[in-house]
């Protein structure tokens, strides 16, 4: 992955309410492994799949920098998705199901609802539909512990390989830095 180009996309002009809800170290350090496994298995223009767009300002990375194409799905229609609807619900997956015309998505990228069954959920049905990786965002993150707590349970019994990516820097309070405890957990269920 190009630094530069990541830098130059990330220092776009966004309007304060576009923003992309990750701490930039860690989106970073995700995007350039993602980037790297892809590369290092022939994977070319992966398809991302993301639940819960949050203004869809992330797939700018994972068109540009991954060549990724790219679906996002959210409840909400101000965050412009590309499939408008809850992702547990069956007119949604028959959507996705649609528009990856029989194709395994490459990476799943969660980050929905964040009660502990919604994650679950969407890791159940979702899951089973990707062949690379599963990223689960706010694994660490002190306000949502169900995430965490569906991350630690996910990691502990998992056969797959698990990944966590957390910025710890204690100098600085979650009040002066609301992005200082997210994390990026991935779950990679092609290791060879």
């Amino acid at each position: 992955m190009n630094l530069k180009e990541f830098d130059k996309i990330s220092g776009r002009p966004r309007t304060l309410a576009h923003l992309v809800w990750q701490d930039w170290r860690e989106w970073r350090i995700f995007l350039e492994f993602a980037d790297a496994y892809f590369k290092n298995r022939g994977v070319k223009n992966p398809l991302v799949v993301e639940i819960g767009v949050m203004h869809n300002e992330q797939q700018i990375f994972y068109k540009e920098l991954l060549g990724a194409r790219y679906i996002g799905i959210d409840i909400q229609a101000n965050n412009e998705p590309d499939i408008l609807g809850d992702s547990h619900k069956p007119q949604t997956m028959q959507e996705l199901h649609r528009m990856l015309y029989g194709r395994k998505i490459d990476l799943l990228f969660i980050d929905g609802n964040h009660s502990y069954e919604s994650v679950k959920q969407d890791y159940e049905l979702y899951g089973a539909l990707t062949k690379h990786i599963i990223a689960f965002h706010d694994i660490s993150a002190t306000v949502n512990s169900d995430v965490l707590r569906f991350w630690q349970d996910l990691s502990r019994g998992n056969e797959y390989l698990a990944i966590a990516i957390n910025r710890c820097n204690v100098s600085v309070s979650v009040k002066d830095n609301k992005y200082i405890d997210m994390g990026i957990g991935l779950i990679i269920k092609e290791c060879v």
